[in-house]
């Protein structure tokens, strides 16, 4: 099909916008978060409802055009937009509708985390987000999804209930542990190889008390505060998560800290830190869930990254050391972000996921960020150095697919979920997308026919 009858025909059945690289709003429709990435989609399309999605992904396979799907945009690998491809920008669909009585939430595909926080918490729910409140729900739950709430309620992909999925053939689909059970332990983790989710169902929590905020400590603190921090992590009830980042853009160590319960708990647990180096900042208090959303600021479009790391048994120490060493004397070339796994996480949700890096203590990333093109070079050899010094201690050889960078292989891919899982997932592919038309994700590619 000719791409100017194929806008036509899209214009024609899809309820929302239709943008031509010649229209005046594509360009910044497919600007993307990393500004490492520059594609250039045939065509975007922005529905408002799934049935605009389904005319599209009907009209992509008439076409014969693979297909993108943008959700927050937040992809580090730069997988919302693609070059040639038809791109299904979903943000026109954030909608959140809340059940506080059977303590669920139906969201809608293109909804960012603050559409969904600031709709449950005002019952006093939530469901586990990312730590970033302008963070897409999409890519975050179908890749794995640590956040604040990690240790009492697991990772937002175990709290997926249901979903509403466009398949690749154009049929809407409802998706739950009755209706094709296999294809949602595939959306848990398994990231957008089957299809365009429209809606998400989550399961909500109790989020009533909270007790959250940040610690930031100079540089020369470090290497005491980040062993102690360590330390009270490794003997904290799952209620207790830390989030240490070593910040290059902040000269500084920042401690998130979100404790499920009562601030008089929450200080008794923390009290190892209270006794070391005083920190610059100290924002901890009792607050709402919003608030602890709140302590990592908006994720900034148009700066450059690339983010590499491994799931850990445990940081060696020789790693830490030159780590606290490296934040110490300024020559770390990016931060370094500490996300622990446990509690709730380390464990399949009923049904199942196909998430598989539970057996980690931590996930541990390089986050490079820098705004000179002429820094490239450097900035990515440091993350990548950085994770292969990190790679003995890795639990399978392969990273947080969420944090993937663009060029990652195949095999990092497949060591990511284990061979058991990478192989249930190629039948799941083979069944619900054997063209690999879904193929702008962590891609699991079909059999060869």
């Amino acid at each position: 099909m000719p791409a100017r009858t194929l806008t036509e025909h899209l214009e024609a059945r899809v309820d929302g916008l239709v943008l031509r690289p010649s229209t005046s709003e594509y360009d910044d429709a497919r600007r993307m978060f990393n500004a490492l990435v520059d594609h250039r989609p045939a065509v975007i399309v922005q529905p408002r409802s799934a049935a605009g999605v389904s005319a599209a992904v009907q009209l992509a396979a008439d076409a014969d055009l693979p297909i993108a799907v943008r959700g927050g945009g937040h992809s580090v690998a730069g997988h919302a937009m693609a070059d040639g491809a038809l791109a299904i920008d979903l943000r026109l669909m954030r909608a959140v509708s809340v059940d506080p009585q059977r303590r669920r939430a139906r969201v809608e595909g293109g909804a960012l985390w603050l559409d969904v926080d600031e709709a449950t918490v005002a019952y006093g729910l939530a469901t586990p987000g990312g730590t970033f409140a302008d963070t897409g729900v999409g890519g975050l739950a179908l890749g794995g999804g640590i956040g604040h709430l990690v240790g009492t309620c697991g990772l937002t992909c175990d709290n997926l209930l249901a979903a509403e999925l466009v398949t690749p053939d154009g049929r809407m689909q409802h998706i739950d542990r009755t209706h094709e059970p296999d294809l949602l332990w595939g959306l848990r983790g398994g990231g957008g190889n089957f299809g365009v989710v429209t809606a998400f169902e989550f399961q909500l929590h109790d989020v009533r008390t909270i007790f959250g905020g940040h610690l930031v400590y100079r540089p020369e603190a470090t290497d005491e505060v980040l062993r102690r921090a360590l330390d009270v992590m490794a003997s904290a009830p799952p209620e207790l998560v830390l989030m240490p980042l070593l910040s290059r853009m902040q000269a500084a160590l920042v401690i998130t800290v979100c404790y499920r319960g009562r601030a008089a708990e929450a200080e008794d647990l923390l009290q190892p830190l209270r006794n070391g180096p005083a920190p610059i900042e100290d924002t901890l208090r009792a607050c709402s869930y919003l608030d602890v959303q709140a302590t990592n600021g908006l994720l900034a479009f148009g700066l450059r990254h690339y983010w590499k790391g491994h799931f850990v048994r445990e940081i060696p120490d020789s790693v830490l050391a030159a780590t606290i060493r490296d934040h110490v004397t300024g020559r770390s070339l990016g931060s370094i972000l500490i996300e622990p796994m446990l509690g709730v996480a380390r464990h399949e949700p009923p049904g199942g996921s196909a998430f598989g890096q539970r057996a980690a203590s931590h996930n541990v990333s390089a986050l490079a960020i820098w705004e000179d093109p002429h820094e490239d070079a450097d900035r990515i050899a440091w993350a990548r150095n950085y994770a292969s010094a990190l790679e003995p201690a890795s639990v399978s050889g392969g990273g947080y697919l969420n944090y993937y960078s663009t060029d990652e292989t195949n095999q990092r891919v497949r060591a990511a979920f284990g061979e058991e899982r990478f192989s249930r997932l190629v039948d799941l592919k083979a069944m619900w997308d054997p063209d690999n038309r879904f193929r702008f994700n962590h891609n699991i590619p079909p059999p060869p026919p």
